[in-house]
């Protein structure tokens, strides 16, 4: 329902997020992933380096790493270690970085969701099972930073 009042928002423009190591991010999100990553700005004033990491052909700018060797994104370094190298599925849901839960980008279907997978798979990266959400079907797992991400598709018809 638009009754005028949300006519001004076109939807997101971009999320800001801290990185420790803007090349490790860069190289998940585009080799990993397959994402566009856009210029790599030089650090200025309080900024330090940063770029654009877009999830397809999409109008919004995606997200916006800014990389911050020494910021305090997790709560320790061993935990992170212990994520990424001893967690299983369950765990994924026990550890959030600050206050944001995830990040859900969209594939156009179930293949190009299940090729996605089988990549994160040869490269060791935890995931959930695949969960069948009612039209949807989607898997979560944690990026370089410890950010959680969900891969979401439409449901088909088959299904």
């Amino acid at each position: 329902m638009n009754n005028g009042k949300y006519s001004l928002w076109k939807g997101f423009h971009h999320i800001a997020l801290v990185t420790r190591n803007l090349d490790e991010t860069i190289r998940f999100y585009k080799n990993l992933l397959g994402m566009q990553v856009g210029t790599v700005y030089p650090a200025f004033k309080q900024r330090g380096r940063h770029c654009f990491i877009r999830p397809g052909d999409v109008e919004t700018w995606g997200i916006h790493f800014f990389e911050y060797p020494d910021a305090q994104i997790f709560q320790s370094d061993k935990e992170l270690k212990r994520l990424s190298e001893n967690s299983t599925a369950s765990d994924l849901y026990s550890f959030l970085p600050g206050a944001l839960q995830h990040i859900a980008f969209a594939v156009r279907s179930e293949e190009e969701g299940l090729n996605l997978r089988a990549k994160l798979t040869n490269e060791g990266i935890v995931m959930t099972d695949i969960y069948d959400q009612g039209k949807i079907r989607n898997f979560i797992f944690v990026d370089n930073n410890g950010i959680q991400l969900e891969v979401a598709w439409k449901k088909s018809i088959t299904n």
